[in-house]
């Protein structure tokens, strides 16, 4: 059971932003400044990347941890119509698997940037890092990455202290595939 009305809920709903989200615009901003020029929100190829990186055959999606279900803190399931949420978020992971594997097979590189990691770099002034590993990769001839906040992956009490890794990243496209795909990404245990 929903705890405010029907139309408050589709108003809160249409509130929110499918693109041009504010980690997308600083991941935008800070690319333009280094120099990269890119076309967004690609509605041409699979999953219609947030940046399309033509020169380099690149692209990179910037996901939000609730939306495409991270594993970190900022992904909880709500108290209200958990199983619809958890459907929900379950197809999103899956879908961004097939699409990841999709834009590889076509001969795109592939970038994740998590919202975690943008979040981590407001907090910790660590956002050059990310962005200085996120050049690199685009120069370069890696063919899957993901960013994240290290931090943010760790439990609350395992007493890690803020700033002890700059940025997570993972260049293992099974173990990210792996990940989006088993029952339990999908809330669905066999």
């Amino acid at each position: 059971m929903d705890t405010v009305s029907r139309q408050t809920r589709s108003r809160m709903m249409a509130g929110i932003r499918g693109a041009d989200t504010k980690p997308e615009r600083m991941v935008r901003s800070a690319l333009f400044a280094k120099g990269f020029r890119y076309r967004k929100n690609c509605k041409d190829l699979p999953g219609k990347p947030d940046i399309k990186l033509t020169k380099y055959r690149a692209v990179i999606l910037v996901h939000g941890c609730f939306w495409h279900g991270h594993d970190c803190r900022y992904y909880r399931v709500p108290g209200s119509n958990a199983e619809f949420w958890t459907g929900k978020i379950g197809h999103n992971r899956e879908r961004d698997a097939r699409d990841i594997i999709a834009l590889t097979h076509s001969g795109w590189r592939v970038c994740v940037i998590w919202e975690c990691a943008t979040r981590m770099s407001a907090k910790r002034n660590a956002f050059n890092s990310v962005i200085c590993h996120l050049t690199e990769w685009i120069r370069g001839t890696v063919p899957f990455i993901e960013f994240y906040d290290p931090v943010a992956m760790v439990a609350e009490t395992a007493g890690v202290r803020s700033g002890a890794w700059e940025t997570g990243i993972n260049s293992d496209i099974e173990v990210f595939v792996a990940e989006r795909t088993s029952p339990y990404a999908a809330g669905r245990p066999d």
